[in-house]
């Protein structure tokens, strides 16, 4: 199974983000695919938003695309074609959701748009428009696991390690990204309560995703697991994050989709990172957590969001309004 090419995804930036300097593409010859993004970036320095800069070297610079090449053997852009392109787009569409897809096939085109009317890129991608783009989701209502499948997705974990990870994202809601970027000082367990201090990702290790630093506890339902934790750091050497890979490095976004991957076949229970935190959500806001400090635990920007993170249960919404003492 090919799994390099699922590292960290695109820093994170906003419009008054500093491109940094893209290297020289060679100027005449048969360019390698790295030199075709950059001097395609380049040339679009002039008539795109630096945020846009920014997006199209985290998604052609770094992470799963290069390392998807580079496991097909493919360097040079006059090898790239469109059913390379197409594979890629649909190995993706497995593991990221639709949005995320359009994202990467909008920049390819680019690239393939660039290559077409420059020397020295080759013409393997001039048909790349042939390439459907995903179909993006309407927006429904969104799904957590049920008390019964947190339990069982739980105790199927295959490791003390996968059990703590999944179990630290049912209990606190940290995103993947922000989950592989924490280190043994993320983590106040002598704090009373215990919490984690979250403060960057795998895209930006000092920033996050909505911009501030957040302390968030633990949920009742997983009291233990500071403990738990402790005794696991205690038995496990430091390899610079909270959880190390399977060769002994530090975690890596697409070794926490593996590991639900296992759990998905193992169990038969849809779930990924991102479903774990709607279940977190769900969970405190149906022991009536206030929307405003989810919003601030959680490290979203709007309240709108947390709406958008929790699913409606009926037999929750009565049995909570039933419970209500009238004044």
């Amino acid at each position: 199974m090919i799994a390099s090419y699922n590292q960290p995804r695109k820093p994170r930036s906003d419009a008054n983000t500093v491109v940094a300097p893209i290297p020289a593409a060679p100027e005449r010859g048969d360019a390698t695919i790295a030199d075709a993004c950059a001097a395609m970036i380049r040339h679009h320095q002039v008539d795109w938003q630096p945020s846009t800069l920014q997006n199209a070297k985290g998604f052609l610079l770094s992470g799963r695309f290069p390392a998807y090449i580079e496991e097909m053997g493919i360097r040079r852009i006059s090898d790239l074609t469109t059913e390379a392109l197409e594979a890629f787009l649909g190995e993706m569409r497995g593991i990221l959701k639709a949005g995320t897809v359009i994202k990467y096939r909008t920049f390819l085109r680019a690239l393939a748009a660039f290559a077409k009317v420059s020397d020295g890129y080759g013409t393997g991608l001039d048909d790349v428009d042939r390439i459907p783009a995903p179909r993006a989701p309407t927006l429904g209502e969104p799904a957590s696991l049920t008390k019964e499948e947190e339990r069982v997705v739980v105790a199927a974990c295959a490791s003390q390690r996968d059990r703590l990870m999944v179990e630290l994202m049912l209990a606190t809601g940290v995103r993947v990204s922000e989950l592989c970027a924490l280190t043994r000082n993320s983590i106040q367990l002598a704090a009373r309560p215990p919490c984690i201090v979250v403060s960057g990702s795998t895209h930006d290790r000092d920033r996050t995703k909505s911009g501030r630093d957040r302390t968030v506890p633990f949920r009742s339902t997983y009291a233990t697991l500071p403990r738990r934790l402790s005794d696991y750091l205690g038995q496990t050497p430091d390899c610079g994050s909270l959880f190390a890979g399977s060769r002994g490095e530090a975690l890596t976004v697409w070794g926490v989709e593996q590991a639900m991957q296992r759990l998905k076949r193992t169990t038969g229970i849809h779930c990924n990172p991102h479903k774990l935190r709607h279940t977190w959500a769900t969970r405190l806001v149906n022991a009536g957590a206030p929307m405003f400090q989810l919003q601030q635990a959680g490290g979203w920007r709007s309240i709108e969001m947390v709406r958008r993170y929790y699913t409606a249960d009926t037999r929750e919404m009565l049995t909570s309004l039933s419970a209500l003492v009238e004044r």
